[in-house]
């Protein structure tokens, strides 16, 4: 019996996989559900003007809305596992009836996560400036 290759996968595996990757198994569930239903019950219109909208704002106002995030992310992580499970939950409910939300949500970080970057890459492509003229 020992030389028996194993098949499937543990009961183990998978909790250490669900303890890994939490974060990412959360989210993918959270917007499969919001796409999905947002098909079912607003069409794609609604959403498209929610993540454009969001977007928008998260570009117009990226400090705020990076401070509201990141406050929003420690409650949370400084919540009891069953508050964090009720909190989830609630998350769940919200991308299945108001799938728009979500998008502009989506949106939001977007547009900051955009401004950022583009932020970012403009310092390093000034403090490099220069180098290509000297040559």
């Amino acid at each position: 019996m020992d030389n028996k290759t194993k098949k499937g996968v543990s009961v183990q595996e998978i909790e250490n996989f669900g303890k890994k990757y939490r974060f990412e198994i959360f989210f993918i569930i959270y917007f499969l559900i919001a796409t999905l239903l947002n098909f079912m019950f607003f069409g794609t219109a609604w959403s498209v003007f929610a993540a454009g909208l969001g977007g928008i704002f998260g570009v117009w106002l990226p400090n705020k809305i990076e401070r509201i995030s990141r406050a929003s992310f420690h409650f949370i992580f400084k919540q009891e596992k069953v508050t964090k499970i009720i909190i989830a939950s609630a998350g769940l409910i919200v991308s299945f009836f108001i799938p728009p939300l979500v998008f502009f949500v989506m949106g939001l970080m977007g547009g900051t996560a955009l401004y950022s970057g583009a932020s970012r890459a403009a310092k390093i492509h000034e403090e490099g400036k220069g180098t290509r003229e000297e040559e």
